[in-house]
């Protein structure tokens, strides 16, 4: 799983609705780009003013499936589209799943159970980095 994090600064003067227009064709990204698993929106809700009040997160399922939708004709489109008009600047970063946290309940579960632990995903993803990059 690879998470394409898109960090907005909207122009000055842009409105909740023209935001809320901007995100509402994001629905097809998910729809028509295969490899995409789930797209997210939403406001920063820190008390940092850096500028960047919105998010798009995109869920891809591995390094093709990423490729694939930085190229892919549908994303350009909302990109240029859809965002364009209202941007005034971006931050992009991918972030594979090199490995998770998570809380886990132990009473629930049954047994002692290490809750610090690569995920399935993130092994195969750190071996396929390897092996097309001559190593760790």
């Amino acid at each position: 799983m690879i998470q394409h994090i898109v960090l907005l600064r909207f122009k000055p003067g842009t409105t909740e609705d023209q935001i809320r227009e901007a995100f509402a064709p994001a629905q097809d990204l998910v729809n028509e780009i295969d490899g995409v698993q789930r797209v997210t929106l939403g406001r920063n809700r820190g008390e940092e003013d850096h500028g960047y009040s919105h998010a798009l997160i995109v869920s891809l399922s591995d390094d093709e499936g990423l490729s694939d939708y930085l190229h892919h004709p549908v994303r350009q489109r909302y990109v240029t589209e859809s965002l364009g008009p209202i941007e005034e600047s971006r931050i992009e970063i991918d972030v594979p799943e090199d490995a998770h946290h998570e809380r886990v309940d132990p009473d629930r579960l049954g047994w002692a159970w290490d809750p610090t632990r690569p995920s399935a995903a993130a092994a195969a993803a750190a071996l396929r980095w390897e092996e097309t990059h001559d190593g760790p």
